[in-house]
């Protein structure tokens, strides 16, 4: 379905790639298609007919919604959101606000939408918290939709960044860039909007789903899914308040769909049947990556911990991540409308699920990624093969191109360093420093391939 000016496309069947020849009714009130679904023979085509409900605002995602939100939230007066800062604070009331107009409730047993906590700070990702390390009072922002069930789905997004790079995070390579404002366009303000979105259509939407939703926006991710870790910790202390946690949905860096229409989707293994629901629900022409693992680098993991099933969306990683050219500028909002809608159907669809049983996955390196000073230039595939990191692209004049890397090689090792999936890439990348020479090991069309490379 499209308007006259070709804007706002929208899709209406899903189940297989191939629906056609649609036609109304005279009444308008029957739609009647072609699908090749439930085929009994390869290529078989049926008629299916369906009655005609038309979506009101409601119902369906708002480009212009989103937007408003990502800008509020990447502006430069909120200074990069930092965990504790008056940025963060400008953000949570904002939050706050929008929770309250779409009549969501704070948490029982919080008695306010603003959860307080406190977390120790230490720079050096290789010591331990002491009681020297400064202590950052930080707040999640959190609404209730109470459908007076006794079963609950948590959707989260982390809402903080890196403000002026007080805490040593940034990526960026110059030192007038890493005292910059990081205003975190993706990382996460595009999350906090689909979370925003998301909440307004569940509360406004004129269904009474058979499960409670409670709406978090997370503080602290950035050093250690600080906020994640306090709510899930008073989730489980707490859950004869409100329903019994079934499911978590975590939406991190979701704006930057590129052209190939690719996003990644982890966490499928964590219950059954997810990736079958996740394929269904898909947008036709859009490409998604599944990965089974329930811990990452991303506030589901403090779910997972606490045996609750999980999914992750994620568009990918990019060269701005935790640069301050990480602007709203070059966010794809038709793109997170789209995913706003998936998330939104299999939000729906597992809200109709009687049960949702854990399962424990394959367990990855249950840390965060490890500092480092240099970067190949490349645009990893997050799915763990097992066989090394695959490359998606690779970005020219960088030290992978330059060395001869090549769109799809999966490389294996960084000098005596062996690479099974991104994480353990991270942790090889730092143990190098820039201008220091080593060398690549890569596997391309089954040849493996010894490459000298300089950072």
């Amino acid at each position: 379905m499209i308007d006259l000016d070709g804007k706002n496309l929208e899709q209406i069947t899903y189940l297989s790639e191939f629906n056609a020849f649609p036609m109304f009714s005279p009444d308008g009130k029957k739609l009647v298609f072609s699908s090749n679904r439930n085929p009994e023979k390869p290529r078989e085509t049926n008629v299916y007919i369906a009655d005609w409900v038309e979506l009101n605002d409601n119902q369906k995602p708002n480009q212009k919604n989103l937007q408003r939100h990502l800008e509020f939230l990447a502006d430069d007066k909120l200074e990069g959101r930092l965990a504790g800062s008056k940025g963060e604070t400008l953000a949570a009331k904002y939050i706050e606000k929008h929770f309250r107009s779409y009549g969501l409730k704070p948490l029982p047993g919080l008695k306010k939408y603003q959860q307080n906590f406190e977390y120790r700070f230490n720079k050096n990702p290789h010591s331990t918290t002491t009681a020297s390390d400064p202590i950052v009072q930080a707040k999640n922002v959190v609404g209730y939709l109470d459908n007076q069930s006794d079963k609950t789905i948590i959707i989260g997004a982390h809402y903080d960044h890196l403000g002026y790079n007080e805490r040593g995070h940034s990526t960026a390579t110059s030192t007038e860039d890493r005292k910059a404002i990081h205003n975190g366009a993706d990382d996460n303000a595009s999350g906090t909007a689909v979370l925003l979105e998301l909440a307004r259509l569940f509360s406004k939407n004129g269904t009474k789903e058979p499960v409670n939703f409670i709406f978090v926006a997370f503080s602290g991710e950035e050093d250690g899914l600080q906020g994640s870790k306090y709510f899930a910790d008073y989730l489980i202390q707490n859950s004869s308040l409100f329903g019994k946690p079934v499911f978590m949905m975590n939406m991190d860096m979701v704006g930057r769909l590129d052209s190939s229409y690719k996003f990644y989707v982890h966490g499928v293994g964590t219950s059954e049947k997810l990736e079958e629901l996740l394929v269904q629900m898909k947008p036709a022409g859009f490409q998604v990556s599944f990965d089974s693992s329930g811990v990452g680098p991303s506030d589901h993991t403090s779910f997972y911990q606490k045996n609750i099933p999980v999914l992750f969306f994620f568009t990918g990683l990019h060269t701005d991540y935790h640069k301050p050219s990480d602007d709203a500028h070059k966010i794809n909002f038709y793109g997170m409308k789209q995913i706003t809608n998936y998330i939104y159907n299999v939000a729906w669809a597992l809200a109709g699920r009687k049960e949702i049983p854990f399962y424990k996955t394959k367990l990855k390196t249950e840390k965060q990624a490890a500092k480092y000073k240099v970067s190949l230039g490349i645009m990893p595939d997050y799915k763990d093969y097992g066989d090394g990191l695959h490359v998606e692209s690779v970005i020219e004049g960088r030290p992978a191109q330059l060395a001869g890397v090549k769109d799809g090689d999966i490389i294996t090792k960084i000098g005596d360093c062996e690479i099974k999936e991104v994480y353990s890439y991270m942790e090889c990348l730092s143990k190098f420093s820039s201008n220091e020479e080593t060398t690549i090991t890569i596997i391309r069309k089954n040849e493996t391939l010894v490459l000298k490379v300089k950072f």
